[in-house]
């Protein structure tokens, strides 16, 4: 029997000893019910939880349920530091929430791996997850503009503005509206355009984090509309 790859993004409980499974696969999202998963001696036992690379079968119907399972990686690293695993569990209800049935799955799935291997690397868990939220915006529809002014096309004297998703000359920027200057406009587009791939390291201080953090949380008010549980914990964990 063929078993697909799956990333666990959340587990619920389902009666005594079960469990229901969100997963994402390079098909997409996949809920399925994972029988006896709660007791000691059950084989699937350790596949269950949040944040693992695993392979599945299950079967059809309107609510599958697991057949098989292997895991494939539990990422150790990321669920011994707090930062790193909330900072994936972000991640992770943001693919549960705001991907389309209709998204280029493919892709998502093998950024994720790609991503959660630099996070099992001890790379820095903030960057990582700023990297994924720019690259969602794209990915969902909402790209932003790095190249030049969005209203007039003029490539000099620009700053980013949120309401205008991306750079704006000065002579298209209301006075009410809040912009930034280049030192942080170019990092977040060398966050927006980096090879997940050929990731190297990237330097950001304390401030521009903040700074940062805030622009991507204005980005996603404004297009996405979702807010993860997660991203609560962070702003207690980080006060930002």
């Amino acid at each position: 029997m063929d078993l697909i790859e799956a990333i666990v993004l959340k587990s619920l409980d389902y009666k005594d000893s079960s469990k229901i499974l969100y997963l994402y696969t390079d098909s997409g999202l996949q809920s399925i019910i994972a029988h006896g998963v709660k007791k000691m001696n059950n084989i699937n036992r350790a596949l269950s939880q949040n944040g693992n690379l695993i392979k599945v079968s299950f079967s059809k119907g309107s609510f599958p349920s697991l057949k098989e399972g292997e895991m494939l990686n539990d990422f150790p690293n990321i669920k011994q530091d707090v930062l790193s695993y909330t900072y994936l569990n972000h991640i992770m209800e943001l693919v549960n929430n705001t991907i389309s049935e209709d998204s280029d799955h493919p892709k998502m799935f093998s950024f994720l791996k790609r991503l959660f291997s630099l996070y099992n690397d001890f790379q820095d868990p903030e960057i990582l997850s700023f990297i994924f939220e720019l690259k969602l915006l794209y990915f969902l529809g909402y790209g932003l503009n790095f190249r030049q002014c969005n209203l007039c096309n003029k490539n000099e004297f620009l700053v980013f503005n949120v309401d205008n998703g991306g750079l704006v000359c000065r002579e298209h920027l209301s006075i009410n509206q809040q912009s930034y200057e280049s030192d942080i406009y170019l990092l977040l587009s060398k966050m927006y355009f980096i090879d997940i791939n050929e990731f190297e390291k990237i330097d950001i201080t304390k401030n521009d984090r903040v700074i940062i953090r805030h622009i991507i949380d204005q980005l996603f008010d404004q297009y996405v509309s979702f807010k993860t549980k997660s991203r609560n914990i962070l702003l207690q964990l980080q006060k930002y």
